[in-house]
């Protein structure tokens, strides 16, 4: 008699940490929650990288008003701010005027996301595990998510797990749960594996 690989939920909740690039030596670093100060952070064991949600958040302020001497319209736009401006100089560009006023602020994220990958929710840096299959984006959020993945790719029964709400496996694009990839889909999880 032949046993039949069956499929079993390991985990319910992937997203917990991320396998990212490392943006210093491009190798594996982890994005996590860093309970202790209740803040975000990127960590690289091999090069030792470590920042933290701040290190890359910076502050854009501007001001539209009309100028109190002429009556003329000013508008000036400054970024690169690390700390949230209360003030900001402002001259008028037709009189000359100068003035100090409380600018509206807007924060933004100094990472630039590289196109047609998949990122990390929290800090933006591209994820480790990921790969193109049949013209299709294949990624994992870290090794857990990515062995889950293959326990199902791998599997020849695949039942469903629970009554409520969805699984990670219904959220699957079909790309992955095509019988017809199930041979690449494992190749190239081995291969990512090994990365």
């Amino acid at each position: 008699m032949t046993t039949v690989k069956r499929y079993k939920k390991t985990d319910y909740n992937y997203a917990k940490d991320y396998s990212v690039e490392c943006p210093d030596c491009k190798k594996e670093a982890f994005v996590l929650l860093n309970n202790e100060s209740k803040d975000t952070i990127i960590q690289c064991n091999h090069c030792l990288y470590k920042r933290n949600y701040n290190d890359f958040i910076l502050y854009k302020a501007w001001v539209k008003l009309n100028c109190p001497n002429c009556g003329k319209g000013i508008h000036t736009e400054q970024g690169g701010f690390k700390e949230k401006p209360v003030k900001l100089n402002v001259n008028c560009p037709e009189c000359g005027f100068s003035l100090q006023t409380k600018p509206r602020t807007e924060k933004y994220n100094i990472l630039h996301k590289k196109q047609g990958m998949k990122h990390d929710p929290l800090l933006g840096f591209p994820l480790w595990f990921q790969d193109e299959i049949k013209g299709n984006l294949f990624w994992a959020y870290n090794r857990k998510h990515l062995d889950e993945i293959l326990n199902y790719v791998s599997s020849e029964l695949r039942e469903r797990q629970t009554n409520w709400g969805m699984t990670m496996v219904e959220r699957l694009p079909g790309f992955i749960k095509e019988a017809g990839n199930r041979e690449l889909i494992v190749k190239i999880i081995a291969r990512l594996l090994k990365k």
